[in-house]
């Protein structure tokens, strides 16, 4: 459902999703351990027009939940010794970081991240030669300093007492967490160093926006970021933005800024009478596109086809709305995931290997950043027996 309010001349956008999978861990058997929180939550996007930024709505049900699943120590991320993902993701980061350092700040020594979790990216930072500290109020982050022999400041940021300036301020997926990304960098901002850096990495939701898709959606996450709202935010915490681009792996934006004694420019990349048309086209294609898969997984069902949904956590926004927790199947290639089911949904995750022994008659693959390589793997082995489907065809109304 889409709102418009019209009140003392300001528009508030709202897109009501309804109740969305809750998604922040995942179980090897159905509910078991039964869940702390909901399976499903409400979940509603507003359009911040100062920023250019597509929000979630603020709702105490999900903070509170949120807090709840916190205290469970549940660490979920993917830059961590062991995880599958962590050297392709870490190496593309680490990249960025010390092609900035050696660009823009090359006299850089003190390197502080925020939300390092398993200190995986700061661990191997410090090989380089950089001091660095962690803050994170985890178990997780705290058990890995002392392991790796990290200072961690075991706080949430910022931090209660004024830490020692710092030279470059790194994090990964993390300003996508805050509820003011503005006020989140200027406290950076104050604590670098000058010519001080910040380094940074946020899901790239632009093709998601321009395409009116949903799968971005977690609830733990406040901000959906493109390279304008990334670029304004940025800047209006007094940063000059350096660059931003696309990682060469997975679905992030990265982002450079510099602290300088200068006023920066503001990152606008449209017109000020545009400002609101990045929302309201985003809800159009929003309906046009779930009225796309809802139609073509009916059919599906009416003519008793298989369907499969591979990136599970991609899918399950759209399952959601829908109303559909069974009669499909869900596969990926992280073996981490495998055999294992989401709340909410009494399907267990299977890889590539079970897909050969059981293939499906349709596999629909909505992930802009994998999407094409899925699709290509499962042509090479299948041919055209299973009918493969991704985000992209979907997405050429």
């Amino acid at each position: 459902m889409y709102i418009t309010n019209l009140n003392k001349n300001i528009m508030e956008n709202i897109l009501d999703l309804g109740n969305l999978q809750f998604y922040w861990r995942m179980t090897s058997q159905v509910d078991d351990p039964k869940n702390v929180v909901p399976d499903f939550l409400p979940f509603s996007l507003i359009y911040d027009q100062k920023n250019r930024l597509i929000k979630q709505k603020s709702n105490s049900l999900i903070w509170e939940s949120l807090e709840r699943v916190y205290q469970e120590n549940y660490n979920v991320g993917y830059l961590q010794e062991g995880h599958d993902l962590a050297e392709a993701y870490g190496n593309d980061f680490l990249n960025i970081i010390l092609d900035a350092v050696k660009k823009f700040n090359p006299s850089a020594k003190e390197v502080r991240e925020i939300g390092a979790g398993g200190c995986y990216i700061l661990k191997r930072i410090i090989e380089h030669g950089f001091k660095g500290s962690a803050i994170d109020p985890s178990p997780v982050c705290v058990d890995k300093g002392k392991a790796f022999g990290i200072n961690v400041f075991a706080e949430f940021y910022p931090t209660k007492e004024k830490l020692p300036a710092a030279d470059v301020y790194i994090h990964y997926d993390v300003l996508e967490h805050i509820e003011d990304p503005v006020l989140f960098l200027q406290n950076h901002f104050d604590e670098l160093n000058e010519n001080g850096l910040i380094v940074f990495a946020v899901p790239d939701c632009s093709s998601y926006i321009q395409n009116g898709d949903i799968s971005m959606i977690i609830h733990e996450h406040i901000n959906f970021y493109d390279v304008e709202s990334l670029g304004i935010v940025t800047a209006r915490a007094g940063f000059h933005v350096l660059n931003i681009e696309k990682a060469k792996y997975g679905g992030v934006l990265y982002c450079v800024a510099q602290k300088k004694n200068t006023k920066p420019l503001i990152y606008v990349q449209q017109d000020d009478h545009d400002c609101d048309q990045k929302f309201i086209q985003y809800v159009e294609q929003h309906k046009k596109l779930i009225q796309i898969i809802k139609e073509f997984i009916e059919d599906s069902f009416a003519q008793r086809k298989s369907i499969g949904f591979y990136i599970p956590l991609r899918s399950i926004p759209y399952l959601s709305m829908l109303g559909i927790k069974k009669s499909i199947r869900f596969f990926d290639d992280d073996r981490g995931v495998h055999r294992k089911y989401f709340d909410g949904f009494p399907v267990a995750v299977e890889n590539f290997e079970d897909l050969k022994i059981n293939p499906v008659d349709h596999m629909i693959i909505l992930s802009f950043a994998f999407g094409d390589k899925i699709k290509g793997k499962i042509k090479n082995h299948f041919g055209d027996t299973i009918n493969v489907i991704t985000i992209k065809d979907l997405a050429k109304f």
